[in-house]
């Protein structure tokens, strides 16, 4: 965004300031946990996390960072940060496990690497017993990537508003 410079005129910081915090705290930030509450939408509840959202304004940017808490915070940043590798699984509290199977390749992820949702899809088969399973690890779903991408041209247009609705604040009071 360039800045009009007129003769002697400079603009008055403390407005731009005060609009761009406006901005960020009242329409961006819960934009974007909204996406990041779509997303989890169809978590069970003990694996959903909840999110928050903080703001930096520095002279070199203007950021906001969304982050996961509560007890699903550890479960979100394995799916969406990390990922898995192959790994074997045994029962903790009982003598086995019990789960849906319909057999190698049946499971199929609910939310996509794109950070879409794909619907129920329910697991299909039968319920199985077993003392031991070999997990076939995933690869991590990078959702805040694909939040970013989609957010920034509208995170860029807001911040940009609120910059000439502080010069036009700044204008009518006459600063120099």
């Amino acid at each position: 965004m360039r800045l009009v410079r007129s003769r002697g005129l400079r603009p008055d910081w403390k407005y731009m300031e005060r609009e761009v915090s406006a901005e960020l705290d009242n329409r961006i930030k819960p934009d974007l946990l909204g996406y990041f509450n779509r997303i989890v939408a169809n978590w069970s509840d003990e694996h959903r996390p909840a999110f928050r959202a903080r703001k930096s304004m520095t002279k070199q940017a203007i950021s906001v960072w969304v982050y996961p808490t509560g007890p699903g915070a550890e479960i979100w940043k394995l799916v969406s940060i990390t990922g898995a590798k192959p790994h074997e699984i045994t029962p903790k509290h009982k003598s086995a496990l019990k789960f849906v199977w319909g057999g190698p390749g049946s499971y199929k992820a609910r939310t996509t690497t794109a950070g879409g949702y794909k619907g129920p899809g329910a697991p299909s088969g039968e319920v199985v017993f077993r003392g031991r399973v070999f997990h076939p690890g995933f690869k991590s779903r990078n959702f805040e990537k694909h939040i970013a991408r989609w957010y920034k041209p509208k995170f860029r247009r807001n911040i940009e508003n609120a910059f000439r609705r502080g010069i036009s604040k700044a204008k009518a009071h006459g600063t120099r």
